[in-house]
């Protein structure tokens, strides 16, 4: 039963469920769409600008400049230490640059990574095992990248039936090993038969194909992981410090990684001061167009209700003059010692006093 309404529940794996006749569908939550939408409330708020995000510019000259400079933290798919030398290296001009490598970057199809980044330089370079490879490779340099480029090499080359592309692709892409063995057989002779290839190089299109049973990407979800990761790329382009302030409350909750934001935002000119009794609202905020203010609710072993009370306060009343001021307006149950000590040392109240001195009068003060 399910623990908590009750219903008759059961399970079936991946395989049976198609045994069974039933589709299997992953769902994956993306926490950067969060991170968007709070960015485009973030320069809403601030500028009064309407970003359509579903429908930027993919030609944005700043968003390529910027991942060719490597300025990849916080963006979606297109960030860490290998992905970043690469884009570094290919200097992406176009949104199927990046739908490129989001497929590309991935076991098995990463080896053809500085293959395509030299091609893309050098278009004197591409070259197809056969003049039948040109329609189904040219977009991408003759470089294969896509599953939906296996299945129209199975069909056009190899003489598969759609039914039987269909299989293939499930073998390539299930990684089952000994189904990958029928098809390499099936494949191979189809070439010979259909195409009039020599075997040699039947074989040697076979072994190319083969690092897909790693792990090939279809085109429709590159397209729409790039597509994602094209608009993460626009919003720190463009809205840098909006942008960054809403990765940072996205991350809140892990220092390590906030550490890591922090220094990037020093990288970009940007400077992340600590929490302030009368600047910070709940998340990160955006001070000016230079600085992001940490917010209450990012204070270690400090309360949500707390700090919406503080803030509510505030913007009823003004801002606190003073700590006696802030004692006397603030009416909360959970403002005691924990909670103040949290705010003191945070920082929060620095312009009032030494933290020394109002940790040594805390007992007397409440």
């Amino acid at each position: 039963y399910d623990p908590k309404g009750g219903d008759v529940i059961t399970q079936y794996d991946m395989y049976q469920i198609e045994d069974v006749g039933l589709p299997k569908f992953d769902f994956l939550g993306i926490r950067n769409l969060s991170i968007l939408a709070d960015a485009v409330k973030i320069v809403k708020k601030i500028h009064n600008i309407e970003v359509d995000i579903e429908n930027v510019d993919v030609a944005d000259k700043k968003t390529f400049e910027l991942l060719a400079r490597g300025e990849t933290m916080g963006l979606f798919q297109l960030n860490g230490g290998g992905m970043t030398q690469y884009l570094k290296q290919l200097k992406p001009s176009s949104i199927h640059d990046i739908n490129a490598m989001v497929a590309l970057y991935r076991p098995g199809p990463i080896q053809f990574i500085p293959l395509y980044i030299e091609r893309k330089h050098n278009p004197s370079l591409v070259k197809y095992m056969d003049p039948m490879l040109e329609p189904i490779l040219k977009q991408t340099y003759g470089v294969l990248v896509y599953q939906d480029d296996l299945l129209l090499i199975a069909i056009n080359i190899a003489g598969y039936s759609w039914g039987e592309a269909d299989k293939f692709r499930k073998a390539v892409g299930k990684k089952i090993p000994e189904e990958m063995e029928k098809q390499k057989e099936h494949f191979i002779t189809g070439c010979v038969e259909h195409s009039k290839w020599p075997l040699k190089k039947a074989q040697e299109l076979w072994s190319q194909i083969e690092p897909f049973a790693a792990y090939g990407f279809n085109k429709a979800h590159s397209a729409s992981y790039g597509r994602v990761a094209y608009q993460t790329a626009y919003m720190k382009a463009n809205y840098p410090v909006e942008y960054m302030s809403a990765v940072l409350t996205a991350e809140s909750g892990d220092v390590e990684k906030i550490s890591e934001i922090v220094s990037e935002c020093e990288k970009m000119k940007i400077k992340v001061l600590p929490p302030n009794i009368n600047e910070s609202f709940k998340g990160f905020t955006c001070v000016n167009q230079e600085t992001i203010r940490f917010g209450l609710y990012t204070i270690k072993n400090f309360g949500a209700d707390i700090g919406e009370a503080i803030i509510e306060e505030r913007k009823k009343n003004g801002p606190f003059k003073s700590i006696g001021d802030f004692l006397d307006r603030v009416k909360n149950k959970n403002l005691n010692k924990k909670s103040m000590e949290a705010l003191i040392k945070s920082g929060s109240m620095d312009e009032w006093a030494d933290r020394g001195v109002l940790l040594a009068n805390l007992e007397d003060m409440l």
